[in-house]
């Protein structure tokens, strides 16, 4: 492995409807910012994703830890003959029943959120849901594997999953987003009950260490 990352299950791959999945802590003080990584697999129903903070990783002093934004699964979509430019943030269908919101246009191709697990079809009309814009799908989904951001209001430390299957959910963390002033360096990710069976996953990437070394710090204990 690499002497500049180290990676720590939180959650074992397990079906978020059984109960509560809180994640296990890790502690931050050899790394300046890891990476909390979900993964869906199966279409679960909604799920709470929240970070917490604690003093160590028996979860002293445990309280909420707010952050900013989180990314999650996209696609670009290739069209043709648009009547117009889409609306950042409107959901864009096609006709077969596919649909996402809008992140970016470039004016021959759409960045979209997916929201949910039906594929887009070549040559189907797509339609803005709130500018009425349509185009034509040219291809089928592209780039699935980007990971587009979300922005959260100042002072959230929650987002929730939506019921679809196979996508991918990131939370970048920084140490200084802890509150180290009183002592916090460990956090943890917790993903309440999802609303409907469907197996997941999460895990811990840390980066930037303050050492160097292989292995790496552990970053389980305190």
């Amino acid at each position: 492995m690499s002497k500049n990352i180290h990676i720590v299950p939180a959650i074992w791959p397990v079906d978020f409807n059984t109960g509560a999945n809180p994640g296990d802590y890790i502690n931050m003080k050899n790394y300046k910012t890891a990476f909390v990584s979900i993964m869906q697999n199966t279409a679960a129903g909604t799920a709470a994703v929240t970070l917490v903070q604690a003093k160590d990783v028996a979860a002293t002093g445990a309280k909420a830890l707010a952050f900013t934004r989180y990314y999650m699964t996209g696609i670009k979509l290739n069209y043709t003959s648009p009547t117009g430019m889409f609306t950042v943030g409107e959901t864009v269908t096609g006709a077969g029943g596919g649909s996402g919101v809008v992140y970016k246009d470039y004016g021959n191709c759409l960045l979209l959120y997916t929201v949910n697990a039906t594929a887009f079809v070549d040559a189907e009309l797509l339609t803005g849901g709130t500018s009425g814009i349509t185009a034509t799908c040219s291809g089928t989904n592209t780039d699935e594997d980007t990971l587009l951001p979300v922005d959260l209001a100042a002072g959230v430390n929650t987002f929730t999953i939506p019921a679809v299957a196979t996508r991918k959910y990131v939370i970048p963390i920084t140490a200084d987003m802890l509150d180290g002033a009183n002592g916090y360096d460990c956090v943890r990710v917790h993903i309440a009950q999802a609303t409907a069976a469907g197996i997941g996953s999460a895990e811990y990437i840390l980066a930037d260490p303050r050492y160097s070394e292989e292995p790496m710090p552990s970053a389980i204990y305190d």
